[in-house]
């Protein structure tokens, strides 16, 4: 089946990357992002492609089967504001001041056995009220987006039972960043960089690649 036909499907199942990234960017009651940092973002970061499945990588980071693949990357960061700003009618907690709103949009290139580049769009739930946040100021994000590559991944479709692969995939770029609580303007990152069929929704394809990334943000 071609892309094209499951295009609606493809879209659906990440539409709340349109409502999360769009409908703050229309509100105009976000709260400023100062004890925070800066509201807007610039990322680089660099990895490395492993071969082991995706939640093994996160959870068992000992197994990683690290591949000869390279990446490095560039992304914009916005923050539209706390969950509480949007849906605090519908989540009266005290956490939902702790979540802040964010859109992202970026673009990387992969070196070594495999030479291209890729895109991505994502939505970002951004959690920072750690009880250590005094001593080394740390968040943690989880996302739902778009990646496009410029050509299909050899390295994807070797990685895939039945052999398929797609240019367009489902983007998770889930991340820890630490900071000092002095200057939260300058940021670690680390970011499991995701890509992934979503059991075959994408063209047929089940599964994608994984990058363990670190790297530097500047907020402003």
């Amino acid at each position: 089946m071609t892309i094209s036909t499951r295009l609606p499907r493809q879209f659906g199942c990440v539409l709340a990357t349109g409502v999360l990234a769009v409908v703050p960017a229309l509100a105009d009651n976000a709260q400023s992002g100062t004890s925070r940092g800066g509201d807007n973002s610039i990322a680089i970061f660099a990895g490395q492609a492993t071969d082991t499945v995706f939640t093994e990588s996160m959870f068992l980071p000992l197994t990683n089967d690290m591949q000869d693949i390279g990446v490095i990357a560039v992304s914009f960061n916005h923050r539209h504001g706390e969950l509480a700003d949007y849906f605090g009618n519908f989540l009266p907690f005290d956490w939902a001041h702790d979540i802040t709103i964010e859109s992202e949009v970026g673009a990387s290139y992969r070196f070594g056995d495999e030479d291209l580049g890729e895109a991505w769009i994502a939505a970002y739930l951004r959690y920072d009220n750690f009880f250590w946040n005094d001593a080394v100021y740390t968040t943690l994000a989880v996302n739902t987006g778009l990646s496009m590559l410029t050509e299909i991944s050899g390295f994807e479709r070797g990685r895939d039972a039945d052999g398929e692969a797609s240019k367009l995939l489902h983007y998770m770029g889930p991340e820890f960043t630490f900071a000092s609580p002095d200057n939260k303007d300058l940021e670690l990152l680390l970011r499991f960089h995701h890509r992934s069929g979503v059991f075959g929704l994408f063209d047929g394809t089940v599964s994608g690649s994984t990058f363990i990334s670190t790297g530097l943000r500047l907020r402003f």
